[in-house]
């Protein structure tokens, strides 16, 4: 009979020994298979599922839906207190995102990183962390102190690259869109791949339900492309506008799960009610800086940042398109690049929320990761003019910046890593379990910081 996380008291007061099989709950795991686990002094020592031994030290032991104790140990998910001590379990694995980040500037670690171009993703149900490399395909994850790698996926992911869900990862290449359903155990990959005669893709995907959303080119028009769960075969729709040289990015999603993706001409639109997808163009004049993301303001609605008339503007993604100036030396579109004299202010920002810059005033400061109430940064001090490194140029050689740790109420700090960049996106930031990783793709470098227990 599967065990319960609803009447956990049979275990609460058992010291496990020996092989106990535990049914997977769809409620904290989509990893199937029943679970045997092997118990030790009221310990777990591995778990097998499907032929594949997992050990207990072993951070993919999490793909079977766990808990833990205060020294990390792991349990089933259906324990609710330890075996060995009767002391309650945490939550089930991975940690929520905190509210706050009180981060220990003493824990700092370099995490291993293979050579490519890497990116950290967290996905999967329960969510865990993976490697993909995005030059080579290689795609590994994270066993707690090294990234283990599994077979090959088509490398060269076009538009934002990897889209990461609850289900697993999707992305596209040129030829081919990509779906890997996570968690995983045992030898290889399942995998997707899906293509058509003359379709090239040009975006990373979005999720919508069990489907997959993805721009494309055919016969030089811009389509939509849909995967419906379970199939093998492209829908297309053809979206009424020439389909542009260069690859969109996104896709934004607001919080009715509307998608967004922008491009060079213009924008395009789909909406979760009536299923409605929409390519709109950009206001006469303006030019998309593409590689900065949009800016989400208060009403949920984006707003992309570019030139007109010489002069940086920000462009409502909206069905009529408005254009609104920025003040003087400051660059804002929320995840994207700002800078200024002395402080960051834009017009719609309350009086409250104004960012002092202080000693940082002569840097640009790269927004890499947005909560509610902090903000981790990168200061960067280009040499020489500054707008194509905005636009997405490669600077002549690598700089290296500090990462710094905005509070809300508490002002700017600077944490003890520094990353090195080529280009205005190569610095990432990602937030998983209570830790704080920052990685540069460029560099291949990763840094680790762990959060403070609430």
């Amino acid at each position: 009979m599967p065990l319960s996380l609803d009447d956990p008291s049979p275990l609460a007061h058992a010291a496990p020994e020996g092989i106990w099989p535990i049914d997977p709950d769809p409620r904290v795991t989509d990893l199937p298979g029943r679970q045997r686990w092997t118990f030790g002094g009221g310990r777990a020592r591995a778990a097998e599922v499907a032929g594949t031994l997992v050990p207990a030290t072993d951070a993919r032991i999490a793909y079977l839906g766990i808990r833990r104790d205060g020294q990390g140990r792991p349990f089933p998910a259906a324990f609710a207190h330890s075996p060995e001590t009767g002391a309650a379990l945490g939550p089930p694995v991975p940690l929520p995102a905190p509210e706050i980040l009180d981060i220990d500037l003493d824990s700092l670690a370099e995490v291993p990183l293979p050579s490519g171009v890497p990116a950290l993703i967290r996905a999967g149900h329960p969510a865990a962390l993976y490697l993909f490399q995005e030059n080579l395909g290689a795609f590994a994850e994270w066993d707690g102190r090294n990234f283990v790698g599994h077979e090959r996926l088509p490398p060269h992911p076009v538009g934002t690259g990897i889209t990461a869900s609850r289900r697993g990862i999707a992305y596209a290449t040129a030829e081919v869109l990509v779906g890997v359903r996570l968690p995983q155990l045992g030898r290889g990959l399942a995998h997707t791949e899906t293509r058509a005669a003359g379709l090239r893709f040009l975006s990373a995907p979005c999720w919508r339900g069990g489907d997959l959303l993805v721009l494309g080119e055919r016969g030089g028009r811009l389509v939509l492309c849909r995967l419906a769960a379970e199939s093998d075969a492209l829908d297309l729709r053809d979206l009424g506008r020439a389909a542009p040289d260069a690859d969109f990015a996104g896709p934004w999603m607001n919080r009715l799960g509307d998608a967004v993706w922008t491009g060079p001409d213009g924008f395009v639109a789909c909406r979760t009610l009536g299923d409605e997808t929409t390519a709109t163009p950009w206001p006469g004049g303006f030019t998309p800086v593409i590689a900065q993301a949009p800016w989400r303001d208060r009403a949920d609605l984006y707003h992309q940042l570019g030139m007109a008339e010489g002069r940086y503007h920000v462009a409502a993604l909206a069905p009529d398109p408005d254009l609104h100036r920025l003040d003087g030396p400051h660059l804002a579109a929320g995840p994207c690049t700002y800078s200024g004299a002395e402080r960051f202010d834009v017009p719609w920002q309350a009086t409250e929320e104004v960012l002092n810059l202080g000693t940082h005033a002569g840097n640009l400061l790269v927004p890499r990761l947005s909560m509610a109430r902090d903000t981790i940064l990168l200061a960067l001090d280009i040499p020489g003019p500054r707008g194509g490194f905005l636009r997405g140029e490669r600077l002549p050689a690598p700089v290296t910046g500090h990462v710094l740790h905005h509070a809300h109420g508490a002002g700017l700090r600077r944490l003890p890593v520094g990353l090195a960049v080529s280009r205005i996106g190569d610095a990432r930031a990602l937030l998983h379990d209570g830790v704080l990783y920052l990685w540069s793709r460029s560099e291949c470098r990763c840094h680790a910081l762990r959060l403070r227990a609430a």
